[in-house]
C-alpha cells in the first residue's frame, strides 16, 4: 500500500468535512418530500436492497449496526409493505430481503426527490465547477466501489 502524502491527508479531511453538510441536505430533501416518510438509515437500507437481494445480517454488517437493531428496522419496513422476506433458493433456512413493488416505487420517488433537491444546489455552480464535481464524484465512486 502506498504511503499517504500531506496532500492525500488534506483531501481526506476535505472529504470528511463535506459529508455532514451533504447528509443534512439529503435529510432536508427527505423531510420536504410529500410521500412516505423515511429516515436516512431506512433510505440507505432500501437503496442497498434495491441493488440485490440480501439478508438482514448482510445489511447490518454494511450499516455497521447490530443484527437485532437491523432486524427492528427491517421489521418496520416489512410492516410498512416496503420490503418482503422470501426464503433463499439456495438455503431455505436463510431469509432474503427484497423490495416489494411498493418499496420499489417509494424508493424511486424519494430518490428522485432527493436528486432534484441536490440538482437545484448544483445548478448554482458555474459550468467549470460542475465538470470538476462530476469528475471528482466519478473518481470517488470508483475509489470506494466495493469489489
Amino acid at each position: 500500500m502506498p504511503k499517504s502524502t500531506k496532500d492525500d491527508l488534506e483531501l481526506s479531511a476535505l472529504l470528511l468535512d463535506a459529508i455532514p453538510p451533504l447528509i443534512r441536505a439529503i435529510r432536508a430533501a427527505m423531510r420536504n418530500y410529500r410521500g412516505a416518510r423515511f429516515t436516512v438509515p431506512q433510505f440507505r437500507v432500501l437503496g442497498f436492497v434495491s441493488l440485490q437481494p440480501c439478508t438482514g445480517k448482510q445489511i447490518a454488517e454494511w450499516q455497521g449496526v447490530s443484527v437485532p437493531a437491523m432486524s427492528r428496522m427491517v421489521g418496520a419496513l416489512v410492516r410498512r409493505g416496503l420490503l418482503r422476506r422470501t426464503p433463499d433458493n439456495a438455503d431455505r433456512r436463510q431469509i432474503e430481503l427484497r423490495l416489494s413493488q411498493r418499496g420499489q416505487t417509494e424508493f424511486a420517488r424519494l430518490r428522485h426527490a432527493i436528486e432534484a433537491a441536490l440538482a437545484a444546489r448544483i445548478a448554482l455552480l458555474p459550468a467549470a465547477q460542475k465538470r470538476a464535481l462530476g469528475t471528482g464524484l466519478m473518481t470517488l465512486g470508483e475509489l470506494f466501489r466495493e469489489t
